[in-house]
């Protein structure tokens, strides 16, 4: 039957390859197929199969049709199709293939016999994956299907897609066993593409069955079947991509649309979007209607399903081949706007995906930059942290030339967060950065230097925040990352050099107090691993001992923001008894051993800690990044003292900026570490002996900071003591002071300079050219060697008081300023301060002595509360040096608060006299001020001096200057909010409230007028905005309640002050408690009153009618009832403008 009758349409989709105009050639097959009325036998019917094949392979389309009527129907009977034997139906299918091909382009069989063919074919083309001798039949089948596209006759069959997805399925499957040869794989390839390009079978089936081969594989994969899937996908992307996008659609968007976490449906998503991934890698275009549905899923409220799809498109911008956000910029407009997403968790999962994007797209960084610097702001700390962490993923250092330093400085302003999660993150990030700048810096590389040279700047700044946690994180990064593990001395000295030389003058402060933190610690940590050796030793130990012991671990962990973690750690090291870890650890702290050696031991102590004690690692850590001496090491000496020579001499540049900057390192650590100089002696002697005066002056410098370390030890060569005793007697003022206190710290000083220092006392008037000399020598000698100064004390005395300090230094400059700094006080003005000095020094160094004799302990506190009183108002009247008398009173307040901290001095600071110490925080030179608060914040913060001076700190109430204010009120909340109140003694807070009522009370300008009234209620109100809290507003309202109730010791007389002060103190912590909506309940415990300051009057009618009475002054309360009536209408009418505007907004 011609094809024409029945399926015309065909007709001009088949290939008319061969029209010749020869005469046509004729099938010479005159054999039947078919017997009767039996079937032919099977080898028979094989040969005769056979020898038909080898004739229509041969023949072309220029042949006979009526020639082939005969085999054409013959070959589609059920004798053949449905024969038994494999071999015939394989060469049966060879054989109609052929018959179609040759009558192209028509087809001799109606659509029912064609759908049964394509059957037959199917089933023959199963065959590839099986162990066959009919192979070469299948693969001409194949071949012959492929090339004639035979296939393109399904085109009219009904469910063609039924009829061969089973040979589809087999083709996917038996490729991916990789056994096929390549010929037979592109042959398959290519009618599976004309199945999806020309037939137009794509059902669900099949995409399915494509899109599986891509979870199956990874991209880069060499498995056939993978490689046949990209293939087809390459050839048939325009097919593809509706199909696909159907196939997603229906399985996001129904996951998109339920307001439930049903795990079934997000597990489905999950997969989905794996699936796009995976896609996208190999073939994106795949995707191309898909990808708005990405778009639409990251506006849905659903969360899970917003931050999947987040997720998603961040890997497929990631893509390093990827154009995704070129060619899609609105989607790419979309996902960048999730930065700002409601959701903390997506923010971040944000962030994360940008770390490859920012990587691999150099063309998208401008626009990530500016999304970055939003979200060091965000308000979520866990977005912070993470955004200061993708900073080091990304490794934006790696090009200086083109690193952000905005971007840089963001994430160092992080390291002063409020949240210690983010400042770790931040602190390590910049760590790293200058790490990895480090070697462009040390080059002296200025881009490098602008953008990153600053960072130990900043590090070391977060000091000032004075929180133990920071302090921690700060030793782990200069340990990491500022000054990481390096065994090559000359490299890291040079790296210490190069740091420090960054460092502004504050920073380089607080550089040196870490490390005089560190020295201290370290000292506590020698303490304790002889605590671990004794208790190695001793199987019995008490219960006394146990108890001292934990109570010194417990001042150990005090130092460490996890205080109970830090605790543990110790007492588990120690109960661990393990001797070669405690000979460990003494290592890890010794002072005299090398670099090496300390990082050796570190490393072996935190091994064996991690192999058995796991948990106590990290806070081992912590605690040797403090106690160990690694940042200055005895190492670093002999390369210090090669570079503080080798930019001498030279013209200004680098190195001699560094031989400075060394020299000032050489100095430090001879102040820090001393005993680490003990090997170095013998060159910085020889230093001193040379005649280079700079060479001498350092090792001068050098000398007198080791001495310190060993008072009375330091056995020196009879020239060197000559050489010192002229540096005291004809030197400078620095030399003559660095050489006494070396001669000072010799052996047998008391009898070398008993002769020496008689001399230099009768030596002292006041027109000596030495004189600034010989009494910066008497005070270091005097603080070193007191019995040297004794017998000749009570003449230094005289001399000070009666003659240097009564002489007037005249001032020539208008204005007579104030303040100068010392080193631009005329001489007179530095005589007369050295000289209090060197009796301050005297008293500081016989403070556990029974000499010196009570008369010049007198005289010397007589001396100094006398310069307190010395103004500069009465200077500049009398036309004399009114700097140095700020100097002068601002040294004595200073020396009477530490001597007084001496238990041999304590009486010396009776009531009277401690509150005489508060004129010095209102001095009319801001200078005193400052620098007098700034002594008693140090001295609070260390625990140096008494609680008692807190009190001191409220009198800057009135402080004009609002930086210093800010300051004072910073450090006091920090302070009492950390401070532990041990049981059965009186709170700072309690103690410093009734203080500073007494002190107030004493004050010389205290009156009942309104205004004075109003001026000292300051001082209660600056109390209240630094201590109180909800939490303790009713005790401190209780306190203060009792001090009407009780009359002042010191003076009685001046009670009713105490009471006046009382009610208005009462007064605004009730106002505030009203401003702030506290509650001000009744407070149930008892408290005393400081029994040097107040005693309780007699219960009975007196108490009764004191307390009952208000003893503020009528026009006081009338005027604080109009003020606060209309600050709080005030207050109403913008809270009701605030809410008006509010409305509007929405």
């Amino acid at each position: 039957m011609d094809i024409n009758d029945t399926m015309d349409t065909q007709s001009s989709e088949l290939i008319d390859s061969q029209m010749e105009t020869e005469e046509p050639s004729v099938l010479e097959f005159s054999q039947s197929l078919i017997g009767t009325p039996k079937a032919i036998k099977v080898g028979e019917l094989q040969a005769l199969l056979k020898s038909l094949h080898e004739q229509l392979k041969e023949l072309d389309q220029n042949v006979d049709k009526e020639s082939l009527k005969k085999v054409t129907h013959e070959l589609i009977h059920k004798q053949i199709m449905k024969s038994p034997n494999k071999t015939v139906k394989a060469v049966a299918a060879c054989c109609i293939a052929d018959i179609i091909r040759l009558h192209a382009p028509n087809c001799p069989y109606t659509l029912n016999e064609l759908k049964n063919i394509f059957k037959f074919f199917v089933d023959q083309l199963s065959y590839f994956g099986k162990d066959t001798p009919d192979f070469p039949y299948h693969f001409y089948l194949l071949e012959n299907l492929q090339s004639v596209k035979t296939f393109l006759l399904l085109s009219e069959i009904e469910s063609a897609e039924d009829v061969v997805f089973p040979m589809v399925a087999e083709f996917f499957d038996v490729t991916a066993k990789a056994t096929l040869p390549r010929n037979v794989e592109l042959c398959m390839t290519d009618v599976l593409i004309q199945l999806i390009e020309d037939v137009n079978i794509l059902g669900q089936e099949m995409t399915e069955l494509i899109l599986e081969q891509f979870d199956r594989f990874d991209k880069g994969s060499k498995n056939p079947v993978y490689l046949m899937t990209l293939d087809i996908c390459y050839a048939c992307t325009g097919s593809l991509q509706r199909r696909v996008c159907q196939y997603f659609s229906d399985i996001l968007l129904s996951v998109s649309n339920t307001s439930s976490d049903q795990s079934d449906d997000l597990d489905e998503a999950r997969k989905a979007h794996h699936l796009m991934r995976k896609i996208n890698s190999a073939t994106p275009d795949l995707l191309l209607n898909a990808m708005p549905l990405l778009q639409e899923e990251m506006k849905v409220d659903h969360l899970s399903i917003r931050q999947l799809a987040t997720e998603t498109l961040g890997e497929m911008f990631a893509e390093e081949s990827s154009n995704v956000a070129e060619k899609y910029p609105n989607i790419w407009k979309t996902w960048l706007g999730r930065r700002n997403d409601k959701a903390p968790s997506l923010r971040v999962k944000w962030l994360e995906a940008c770390v490859d994007i920012y990587k691999h797209h150099p063309e998208s960084v401008p626009e990530l930059i500016e999304c970055f610097k939003e979200k060091f702001t965000d308000p979520d700390d866990k977005v912070r942290a993470t955004a200061c962490k993708i900073m080091r993923d990304i490794g934006i250092e790696n090009d200086s030339s083109s690193m952000d330093k905005d971007l840089v400085e963001l994430v160092g302003a992080r390291a002063k967060d409020k949240k210690n999660a983010v400042r770790v993150e931040a602190m390590a990030t910049i760590g790293t950065i200058y790490n990895n700048c480090y070697q462009r810096i040390k080059a002296n590389d200025k881009v490098a230097i602008e953008k990153a040279g600053w960072i130990p700047d900043l590090v070391l700044s977060c000091l000032y925040l004075g929180d133990l946690s920071v302090q921690a994180n700060i030793e782990l990064i200069l340990q990491k990352y500022i000054f990481p593990e390096n065994d090559n001395d000359a490299e890291r000295t040079e790296r210490l050099v190069v740091v420090v030389d960054a460092l502004k003058e504050k920073q380089r402060i607080a550089f040196l107090a870490l490390l005089q933190k560190q020295r201290l610690f370290n000292e506590n940590m020698l303490a304790y691993v002889e605590m671990c050796e004794n208790h190695m030793d001793n199987n019995d130990v008490s219960e006394h001992d146990a108890t001292k012991a934990d109570e010194f671990m417990k001042y150990l962990a005090a130092r460490f923001a996890d205080k109970a973690r830090t605790f543990n750690a110790l007492r588990s090291f120690l109960h661990r008894e393990n001797d070669k870890d405690i000979k460990l650890l003494r290592n890890t702290i010794d002072l005299n051993r090398t670099y090496k050696q300390v990082y050796a031991a570190m490393s072996k102590l935190l091994s064996n800690l991690n192999d058995d004690q796991s948990a106590i690692v990290d806070i081992f850590q912590a605690i040797l990044n403090r106690a160990c001496p690694l940042i200055l090491n005895k190492s670093n000496i002999t390369h210090l003292l090669k570079m503080s020579k080798t930019g001498k001499g030279r013209r200004a540049n680098a190195t001699t900026q560094r031989s400075i900057v060394a020299q000032k390192i050489l100095s430090d650590m001879s102040t820090v570490y001393p005993s680490m100089y003990t090997n170095n002696l013998k060159d910085i002697i020889s230093d001193i002996m040379s005649d280079n005066d700079s060479t001498a002056d350092e090792g001068l410098q050098l000398l007198s900071e080791i001495s310190k370390a060993s008072l009375g030890e330091m056995k020196f060569r009879d020239d060197l003591v000559e050489r010192l005793t002229a540096y005291v007697s004809d030197g400078s003022v620095e030399q003559a002071t660095h050489a006494a206190t070396a001669l000072s710290a010799m052996e047998n000083a008391e009898v070398v300079l008993a002769d020496a220092v008689a001399d230099w006392s009768d030596d002292l008037y006041l027109n000596s050219p030495a004189l600034l000399n010989r009494l910066a020598s008497f005070a270091q000698i005097a603080l070193y060697t007191p019995s040297l100064i004794h017998p000749h004390i009570a003449s230094l005395i005289q001399f000070v008081e009666n003659d240097l300090l009564n002489a007037k230094t005249k001032e020539i400059n208008d204005p007579n300023d104030e303040w100068s700094s010392y080193d631009e006080l005329p001489e007179l003005s530095r005589q007369k301060l050295t000289a209090v000095r060197l009796l301050v020094n005297y008293l500081i160094a016989c403070k556990d002595l029974t000499e010196p004799e009570e008369f010049a302990v007198g005289k010397i506190f007589a001396i100094l509360w006398k310069l307190m009183d010395i103004t500069c108002e009465s200077a500049i009247t009398d036309k004399t040096n009114a700097a140095e008398t700020s100097h002068l009173r601002l040294g004595a307040t200073q020396s009477i608060v530490k001597l007084t901290e001496f238990t041999r001095y304590t009486s010396e600071l009776t009531v009277p006299k401690f509150e005489k110490l508060s004129v010095a925080l209102q001095d009319s030179c801001y200078y005193v001020r400052q620098e007098f608060a700034e002594t008693l914040m140090k001295g609070l913060q260390s625990g140096q001096i008494h609680s008692r001076y807190y009190t001191l700190l409220f009198i800057c109430a009135h402080e004009p200057e609002l930086s210093l204010l800010k300051q004072v009120r910073s450090f006091v909340q920090k302070r009492l909010s950390v401070l532990e109140v041990k049981q059965g003694e009186s709170s700072v807070v309690d103690s410093s409230l009734v203080r500073l009522i007494h002190l107030l009370a004493h004050h010389p300008d205290f009156t009942e007028a309104v205004d004075d009234l109003n001026d000292f209620g300051l001082y209660f109100r600056f109390f209240i905005s630094c201590v109180a809290t909800p939490d303790n507003v009713s005790y401190l309202y209780h306190i203060v309640q009792q001090i009407k109730i009780s009359k002042d010791m010191v003076d009685e007389s001046l009670s009713k002050n105490s009471y006046v002060l009382s009610d208005l103190a009462c007064l605004l912590i009730k106002t505030k408690c009203k401003d702030a909506s506290w509650p001000l309940d009744a407070f149930g415990g008892r408290v005393s009153l400081q029994s040097r300051l107040y005693h309780t009057l007699p219960a009975g009618v007196v108490q009764a009618e004191t307390i009952k009475k208000n003893y503020l002054p009528k026009e006081f309360l009338t005027k604080f009832e109009e003020e606060h009536k209309h600050k709080s209408g005030e207050k109403r009418s913008r809270s009701n403008i605030s809410v008006s505007s509010k409305k509007v907004k929405v």
